[in-house]
């Protein structure tokens, strides 16, 4: 049943995009075109989601545990012995993240997206307990500069470029990245 309400709120929500109005540009995506993709692709997922479940009505996991199993049979495989818990729950962590993120939220006006966002990630894996430095700092410029490029080069949304003297440092990356 929720599949079947997801999917009828989107598709009325695909519907409504359909009346946005705006100017044509040649060579441009229209603002239109991201909201209808992202609603296609969610009618579709619970169109698929809602034929498994009549076909298939025994197996309601669903993606569910899929990880655990790849885990498992990857610790089997490579002689890893037992895959582990989860550790127990932690509310020191659990506030730290929300913590980290009400300061990025103050912060990422001020110094713009990629001076925060860079330190933000870094922050919030080491939080999580990951320790491999050199990874954690590669994928957090890897991954704020990825996201920049991507929110502002594919997909046209305006990303903060902080105040002077840090605005300078993204409008640089812009144009190393070619971002207009």
């Amino acid at each position: 049943m929720p599949y079947a309400i997801v999917a009828v709120v989107a598709a009325y929500l695909f519907y409504a995009a359909t009346q946005i109005d705006f100017q044509r540009r040649a060579g441009t995506l229209g603002p239109d075109v991201w909201p209808k993709l992202v609603l296609g692709l969610t009618i579709a997922v619970c169109l698929y989601e809602i034929v498994r479940l009549l076909l298939l009505p025994r197996r309601r996991g669903g993606a569910a545990g899929v990880l655990q199993e790849l885990a498992a049979e990857s610790m089997a495989k490579h002689g890893g012995g037992e895959a582990q818990a989860p550790g127990p729950a932690s509310p020191l962590m659990l506030l730290g993240g929300i913590a980290l993120t009400a300061l990025y939220v103050w912060i990422i006006p001020r110094s713009g997206f990629v001076l925060a966002t860079a330190p933000y990630l870094a922050a919030f894996i080491a939080l999580g307990g990951y320790r491999r430095w050199a990874v954690n700092a590669a994928t957090s410029v890897i991954g704020t500069l990825a996201m920049m490029f991507f929110f502002m080069k594919v997909v046209y949304v305006s990303l903060p470029i902080g105040q002077e003297p840090f605005a300078q440092v993204t409008l640089a990356l812009m144009r190393l990245m070619g971002i207009r």
